[in-house]
């Protein structure tokens, strides 16, 4: 496992596939009888601190976000071609992330006709999932100006209802180029984007790391509640949505104080 930097999650899940397979090999006499070698062979897996981002580099991040734009404006499109760039389709990005908790394929999935801002809701599609489920997510007051200007702008590019939304190529090509385009979008740009946004600001950033970081404000909240985490994030069962949980010590700490307090003589 070492040698091929397998984590213990991709071991036991190989190991539940031979483990069935052999099952089904003994159970149908396709080979000898005895015992399956696949029993026992798990390992625990191992603990890993969450990957969240907190508020303080949430905010540092937007600010990097801001910073860059000035710049841009002062040199007048000589950085144009940097991965941050252009500045207002990142930040809607970030945002999308921010306040949706969806992957990155799902984000890159989405047409046009999956955002709806009568019904205030995004259709996360089921070629984009990593659960093979399609699902919806609500539209935050936060989130909608930014949609409005992605919407209306990717239209003027040429994009119909059932071209991608989140189409970088497509917002920032030249007008000739645009019939050439690939209907799909590609991943680089947004790789090469949280790269750069992670260099900049000192501490890593991604999709996933949004997610993790919208589960674990969600539980936090006074009138958390499990299912409502577990259909946002798309979740088959709460085991895995409470993997995306990380402890807040100061809540934990608060939470003890608050009902110790009911017990013990001050």
């Amino acid at each position: 496992m070492q040698e091929k930097n397998l984590s213990s999650h991709t071991w036991n899940n190989k190991v539940t596939h031979m483990r069935a397979l052999f099952n089904f090999a003994l159970k149908t006499e396709y080979i000898a009888a005895g015992d399956n070698p696949f029993n026992g062979v798990s390992i625990k897996k191992a603990e890993k601190r969450k990957k969240i981002l907190s508020k303080s580099q949430l905010i540092q991040l937007y600010l990097k976000m801001e910073q860059f734009e000035e710049q841009l404006q002062t040199a007048r499109g000589r950085n144009s071609k940097c991965a941050l760039s252009p500045v207002w389709f990142w930040r809607i990005v970030l945002d999308t992330l921010r306040y949706t908790g969806m992957r990155q394929n799902q984000l890159l999935h989405i047409r046009v006709k999956d955002v709806s801002l009568r019904d205030n809701c995004i259709t996360l599609r089921q070629e984009g999932s990593k659960t093979h489920l399609e699902w919806a997510v609500p539209i935050v007051y936060q989130l909608r100006p930014g949609l409005e200007l992605l919407l209306k702008r990717i239209q003027e590019c040429g994009a119909g209802p059932s071209d991608h939304l989140f189409h970088y190529e497509r917002l920032t090509c030249l007008d000739r180029e645009r019939e050439h385009l690939p209907a799909d979008p590609s991943i680089q740009p947004l790789r090469s984007f949280f790269r750069r946004l992670s260099d900049e600001c000192g501490f890593a950033i991604s999709a996933h790391r949004f997610r993790h970081t919208l589960a674990t404000q969600l539980m936090e909240a006074p009138d958390r509640n499990l299912h409502l985490v577990k259909g946002l994030l798309g979740h088959r069962s709460i085991t895995t949505t409470m993997e995306y949980i990380d402890i807040n010590m100061e809540v934990v700490g608060k939470t003890l104080e608050r009902e110790l307090a009911l017990y013990i003589d001050k």
